[in-house]
């Protein structure tokens, strides 16, 4: 009797196969990629329409019509000749910065990630440069480097230099275990584990950080162009004239500008992080 139940309980019970869901297709996956911001975009223009309407008449130079846009800005060829120009001096600066901020940040997070007393000792430091707001620093750096290229740079590299050692060391700190123990018993050294094993594996979340960096960098650009008007001049110092000039068409062709600069670089990374990560890690993971 003990014997049969025995045999009873030990019956495998048999279950219907699940179909797996099949991956979404090209349509479907662009539909997904498109529609969700566009609809944003409208609920925007809305808005911005909404609050146009609210304005009275001797103001609403202040918030200017699409017909206004596109008569005064966008359909005049020597408008979008200085914008074509500008964008590419914010360019410039934006990556003159960003050559300051990215090797050093990796730097950083290598070194903090190595020693943890540096961790200790720098962490604090970068939290509390990143709190500071850059505008209350710039008259210290109109002092230091005057009113040309270089201070430009250097407001760029402050905007974008934080989320690069973060996440760096985030990702360092993420490393699977098993793989760092099997170097081990390899006899690898630290300098072997971080190229082979390390930089591989933090790769996404510095990937990440790439990504709010390079977008940051236009929003740097820009502003330092604000403060420091010497020398040929970005979107910013284009904001500026317009803005004097009392050209609001143009100031918002310039805005709308550096925003597609920033977009275009962010969806950019985004693509190639896809491209580079897609098929072994879950960050990047085509979704429906």
């Amino acid at each position: 009797m003990a014997l049969k139940t025995l045999t009873r309980s030990a019956r495998t019970q048999t279950y219907k196969p699940v179909p797996v869901t099949p991956p979404p297709g090209p349509v479907k996956r662009f539909v997904s990629a498109v529609v969700p911001p566009v609809i944003m975009g409208l609920l925007l223009i809305g808005l911005y329409a909404w609050v146009r309407s609210q304005l009275p008449p001797h103001r609403l130079f202040l918030m200017p019509s699409a017909q206004g846009l596109w008569e005064q800005a966008f359909s005049k060829p020597e408008v979008l000749q200085e914008l074509w120009e500008r964008s590419l001096v914010t360019i410039s600066i934006a990556v003159c910065g960003l050559a300051v901020s990215i090797p050093l940040g990796m730097a950083i997070g290598i070194v903090m990630f190595r020693f943890h007393v540096m961790e200790r000792a720098v962490f604090p430091y970068l939290v509390a440069l990143q709190s500071i707001p850059i505008l209350a620093i710039i008259p210290l750096i109109q002092s230091a480097l005057g009113f040309g290229f270089l201070p430009k740079v250097l407001i760029v590299a402050l905007f974008t230099f934080f989320a690069v050692p973060t996440t760096l060391l985030l990702g360092l700190k993420s490393q699977d275990p098993g793989i760092l123990n099997l170097f081990r018993l390899q006899g690898a050294g630290w300098r072997k584990m971080l190229w082979k094993a390390g930089l591989p594996s933090a790769a996404p979340a510095l990937f990440a950080g790439f990504r709010i960096s390079t977008s940051m960098a236009i929003i740097g650009a820009v502003t330092s162009e604000l403060f420091f008007l010497a020398g040929k001049g970005g979107l910013g110092q284009m904001l500026i004239n317009a803005k004097t000039e009392f050209k609001y068409e143009q100031m918002y062709a310039a805005l709308i500008a550096s925003s597609a600069l920033s977009i275009g670089i962010f969806l950019i990374f985004t693509w190639v992080g896809n491209l580079l990560f897609s098929s072994w890690h879950e960050s990047a993971s085509r979704r429906g």
